[in-house]
This record gives structure tokens, C-alpha cells and sequence, in this order.
């Protein structure tokens, strides 16, 4: 073999690898078109399948033994099959993407191609048999029958002439990639034939096809970015969306009763994604009983919202209509447990204050421990009894107890989001950590309390992830 002989093995294996490349791309990538992947992923077989058996044909060209007999007929049949196969899988593409499906003019020209590839494949077949389109000499070399390579030729023109008065037909209804794209596809092989033709040797329609199918293959990747960021802002905006509505049931005006001077309250929610599980609710029951609800829904994100939003209604409806704290929870397991396919359930602590006498009834259904701080005291864990989660099993009934409140007390509610922020390190702030944040100040009101608790976890965590929302509420009977 000469240098260009060795430059063209070099340029084929090139183009073999990155075919392959592009095609396990192709395969890997999660398009919604799988027509137009299979398409493409046909191209980039056998561009890959053509590349590799001309690189065979160049290496076994010469070689006298049986092996190398075997391989020079079998590699140059390969080229000749491949490069009909290619241009039908080329014109199904180029069909499939410019014109309509099942257009008259589309399916007519699919039609006629297609007849026009297999009268040559078949042709090809008979050619091995019959040897009219080339043969092989006594050193075991391949020579053209000039006479008849012609017509082999000729139908490789016409099917690429077709091609291109299709693609010009429909020249308006691409971006000027793709029109680059399909005219290389369909002018570089006319130059590479015409090279071949008369120059034998110099084999080049290899490097067209592989310019032309892996330009495609970029085009092809151009859209699947498209289409992934344009559904990434598509969940973007529906997340947007359902944050505005999840805040906008949320409590977010303070002070909440500015005409009540008997207590101080504030509360505030950091989701760690755009919509989270965890929700807080404070409303009046009537004049003197004010309910405070702290509760975390399992998981994140959208199902969580929605469940969050179904949990809160059903708690405040409850309330509403009077019922101890007990019932109110135990009707909302009523609520969520039946017809509960996913499997999602919510940690809740609930609690009545009745405003005259300071009296807190409240009930913990596998919610964090509350923290609570006596006037000119320091804030401590009250280490109530835990009852099962809300959502998680029918029939289970919900203990109360009472906590007595004076004048100056404080009580803290929150979501495991605070206790298990972690650092880089994986490690987690912990409730002792919270515990002294709280008291860092402990006579300031409710709203400094918890920005002490915020900024001092955020000191914690640095620059990690957060990975689960923060919640806080902190209410002062006065």
C-alpha cells in the first residue's frame, strides 16, 4: 500500500469510531421522536459498516491467500450494499422530516427511491454472480467493468438528484443547518462519484457520507438540547407556578391579628426545591381559640404540594367545625388513608391555644419534639408522646395532652428540615445546635428568634446543598 492508500485507512477508521459514537448517542438519547432516532441510527450503522468494509477492501486488496480471497469479495459487495442502504435510510429520513408523512409527494418519492435502492441491490447480487459491474484479477485485486459501473452509478445519481429536488421543494421549511446538511448529503457524493469515476483510488464518497450523516447527527443533538431545555423551562414555569400557589396558602402577612395584644407569632418556610413538602397554618377557631399547625408532608416537590395542600384543607376544616384536637387528627387520617395509592403520608403537630387561659392542647402524630422556653428561662425539648403519621394506616385513634402557658412563654415548632441540615461533610446540625441557637438570644420576639435559628444553620451548612425545606414557627403568649 502507497501513503494515500494509508491516509484513507486512517480517515475510515476515524470515521467507523465516531459513527459508533454517534449512534450509541443516538440510542442513549431520550427523544420523543423515536422514528426520526431509528432513522438516523440506520445512517450511522451503516456509514459506520461502510467505512469499516472499504478499510477491509483496501487492506485483503492484493492479498492472494484464502482468507484475503474471501474478505476482498466480501468488503467490496459490502461498500456497493451499503451505499444503497445508506441512501434509503437517508431519503426515509429526509422524507419523514421535510415533508408530511402521508403526503402524496413524500410517500411518491419514498416509493420511488426505495425501488430504485433495492433494483440496485438486486442488481449488486446478480453483479457477484454473473460479474458485470466489476471483477477481481489474478493477484486477487478489484477492477471496474467500465462499460457497465456506469449504470451502478447512474442509479446512485438519481436517487441523489431526487433527493436534492426534494429538499429544494422544500428549501423554506428548515433552518440553514439543516439546509447545509442535506444538500452536502446530496452534492458531496455526486463529487465523490465523479472523483472515483475517473480516478480510481482516490476514495472519497466514504468521507462524504460521514460528513454528511454525522452533520446530521449534530443537527439531530441541536434538537434534543432544544427540546430538553425547552422542557426544563416548560417544569420550571410549572414549578414557579405551583410555589406562587402553595405560598399563597400559606400564611405570609405579619403580624397575622394585628388587633390581638395577648400573643406574638411568626412563621416562615425555605423549600429546598421551587415547591416542598413542609406547611405551617395558624387561623382562629373563634375569638378565644387560635389553632397552630406545623407539619411535613413525605417526599418533594409536586406530589408533596399537592398532598400538602389536601392535608392543610382537611386539618383547618376539621377545626373549623369544633373538634378537640384528637378528632381533628383523627379525622384527617380518616380523610387521607382512604384511596391513599402513593403511599404519601404527613408528620403533623397540632395544637388549640385557648388565648383566655394560656391552656395549649395538642397532639403529635410522629412530628419533631416542640421546643419550649419559660419567661426568663431558656428554650428546652419538650419530649411529648409521638402517635403514628397521618395518611399511613386507617383506624388509628390520637392522643392529646395540655401544656400551660404564661405570660412571657414561648413555644418553637419546626420541620426535621432544621435538625438534619447537613454540611459538606455529611454532617448534621443536630437539635443540640438548634437548642443553642434558640437561646443565643431567647427574649427577643418570635421573628428574631427564628432568624437566629436560620442564620446560624446557614453558618452550619456553608455552601452544601440544601436537600430538605426549613420550617419554623414561634409563638410568645403575652
Amino acid at each position: 500500500m502507497n501513503l494515500s492508500q494509508y491516509i484513507h485507512i486512517s480517515f475510515e477508521l476515524w470515521s467507523a469510531f465516531f459513527s459508533l459514537i454517534a449512534l450509541v448517542c443516538v440510542l442513549t438519547a431520550r427523544f420523543h421522536d423515536r422514528n426520526k432516532t431509528k432513522l438516523l441510527g440506520l445512517q450511522l450503522f451503516f456509514n459506520a459498516l461502510l467505512n469499516v468494509s472499504d478499510m477491509l477492501a483496501y487492506l485483503f486488496r492484493g492479498d492472494t491467500s484464502q482468507l484475503g480471497y474471501f474478505m476482498v469479495r466480501i468488503s467490496n459487495f459490502s461498500v456497493f450494499m451499503t451505499n444503497h442502504l445508506i441512501l434509503l435510510a437517508a431519503t426515509h429520513y429526509i422524507c419523514y422530516r421535510l415533508g408530511s408523512k402521508s403526503g402524496r409527494g413524500t410517500i411518491l418519492i419514498r416509493r420511488i427511491i426505495t425501488v430504485l435502492c433495492f433494483t440496485g441491490i438486486g442488481l449488486l447480487v446478480l453483479s457477484r454472480i454473473f460479474g458485470f459491474y466489476y471483477a477481481f484479477d489474478d493477484q486477487n485485486r478489484y477492477y471496474r467493468l467500465t462499460g457497465s459501473f456506469w449504470f451502478m452509478l447512474a442509479i446512485q445519481l438519481v436517487i441523489i438528484l431526487i433527493l436534492a429536488g426534494f429538499t429544494i421543494f422544500h428549501w423554506n421549511n428548515f433552518k440553514p443547518l439543516e439546509k447545509v446538511a442535506y444538500m452536502s448529503y446530496e452534492v458531496l457524493p455526486i463529487v465523490a462519484i465523479g472523483f472515483q469515476t475517473f480516478i480510481y483510488g482516490m476514495s472519497l464518497s466514504t468521507l462524504a457520507s460521514t460528513f454528511s450523516v454525522l452533520l446530521m447527527f449534530v443537527i439531530y443533538e441541536r434538537e434534543y438540547s432544544e427540546m430538553i431545555v425547552a422542557e426544563k423551562e416548560r417544569i420550571h414555569t410549572e414549578l414557579e407556578l405551583a410555589r406562587a400557589i402553595q405560598g399563597s396558602l400559606l400564611p405570609h402577612v405579619f403580624p397575622p391579628f394585628p388587633t390581638r395584644k395577648e400573643f406574638d407569632l411568626y412563621a416562615v418556610t425555605y423549600p429546598a426545591r421551587e415547591v416542598g413538602g413542609d406547611f405551617y397554618d395558624f387561623f382562629l377557631i373563634d375569638d378565644d381559640h387560635l389553632c397552630l399547625v406545623m407539619a411535613d408532608v413525605s417526599g418533594k416537590g409536586i406530589p408533596a404540594a399537592l398532598f400538602m395542600m389536601i392535608s392543610k384543607t382537611i386539618l383547618q376544616s376539621c377545626a373549623m367545625l369544633g373538634h378537640s384536637v384528637a378528632d381533628i387528627l383523627t379525622k384527617t387520617n380518616e380523610g387521607l388513608t382512604t384511596n391513599n395509592q402513593t403511599g404519601m403520608f404527613v408528620t403533623v403537630w397540632l395544637g388549640i391555644l385557648e388565648i383566655s387561659t394560656g391552656k395549649l392542647t395538642c397532639a403529635n402524630a410522629g412530628h419533631e419534639y416542640p421546643a419550649i422556653m419559660r419567661k426568663g428561662g431558656s428554650f428546652e425539648l419538650f419530649k411529648d408522646k409521638h402517635s403514628f403519621v397521618i395518611g399511613g394506616m386507617l383506624g388509628i385513634k390520637y392522643k392529646e395532652y395540655e401544656i400551660q402557658l404564661n405570660h412571657g412563654d414561648k413555644i418553637f415548632l419546626y420541620t426535621d428540615g432544621v435538625p438534619e441540615a447537613t454540611d459538606k461533610a455529611k454532617k448534621m446540625y443536630g437539635t443540640e445546635r438548634m437548642i443553642n441557637a434558640l437561646n443565643k438570644d431567647a427574649n427577643v420576639s418570635p421573628s428574631v428568634v427564628m432568624q437566629n435559628v436560620y442564620d446560624d444553620i446557614n453558618a452550619f451548612v456553608k455552601e452544601a446543598e440544601q436537600f430538605d425545606d426549613l420550617t419554623m414557627m414561634c409563638i410568645e403568649y403575652k
